[in-house]
């Protein structure tokens, strides 16, 4: 017999709107503190583990747009213009940040997170060829950004898992979630991982960030007043963040 007060305490309700301000800074910290490893690790080894802290971030981020989707109403038009405007001006300050690196910024990732979604909301008004079209769209999209395919499976891993509304699936989705962020930084415990103490600190950090987010005595019990930030700030952080990292980069090491 299923314990159904267990699967009921662990029910995932929308998060205040204090909360999800409280989740979006602390991702957007945590992102300045992953870049500056990238940026400065090759130079100081020690703020390699700022990496490490970085594990947050993405996985805190795809929450927020899974979140977001899962709303009742949501402005598609306005999400997709956005996303769009802001991942190509990011794209210079990302091949500026990571000239070597081949893969669209992760804003891209996320645009295809959206365009995947919408037209799974709108199947039934879509053409079977479109629907097919679009969806492969934006999976090769999702391919060719940062984080790849596992990204956009783990943030539709957590849509799926705000839509679960059946108690005796929802920890299996919950658990589901989990072991996609797991996936999304397979890659990354491969290259840091080099010891047993670096590895199990990115798969603690990635563990104890979705229990942090799922978990009802986490996120979910911070009462504090935060006020939205604005969208323009929220969108922005992210290409004027990495011009600010490439150009202190340029003046104190190159």
């Amino acid at each position: 017999m299923i314990n159904k007060t267990l699967f009921n305490s662990i029910t995932m309700p929308y998060l205040t709107s204090s909360q999800t301000e409280c989740l979006k800074w602390l991702a957007l910290i945590t992102m300045i503190i992953d870049h500056i490893g990238v940026a400065f690790s090759n130079a100081y080894p020690a703020l390699s583990w700022c990496r490490v802290i970085g594990r947050f971030s993405y996985v805190a981020f795809g929450f927020i747009i899974a979140l977001n989707l899962s709303r009742d109403k949501v402005n598609f038009k306005s999400y997709f213009t956005w996303m769009i405007a802001t991942a190509f001006l990011s794209e210079i300050s990302f091949t500026l940040f990571e000239p070597n690196y081949d893969r669209l910024n992760v804003l891209f990732q996320f645009l295809s997170v959206i365009g995947v979604i919408w037209v799974y909301k709108n199947r039934q008004d879509l053409n079977s060829w479109v629907m097919f079209l679009g969806l492969g769209f934006f999976i090769i999209l999702s391919a060719l950004s940062d984080y790849g395919l596992p990204g956009l499976l783990y943030c539709i891993g957590c849509y799926l898992f705000l839509q679960t509304k059946d108690t005796q699936y929802h920890l299996i989705t919950m658990l589901t979630c989990v072991l996609l962020a797991l996936f999304v930084n397979h890659s990354f415990i491969d290259n840091f991982g080099e010891t047993i103490v670096e590895t199990v600190s990115v798969v603690a950090v990635v563990i104890g960030t979705m229990i942090f987010i799922l978990h009802p005595k986490g996120l979910r019990q911070c009462n504090l007043s935060i006020s939205r930030m604005p969208k323009a700030f929220f969108y922005l952080f992210y290409p004027v963040h990495l011009t600010i990292i490439v150009g202190i980069k340029y003046i104190f090491i190159s």
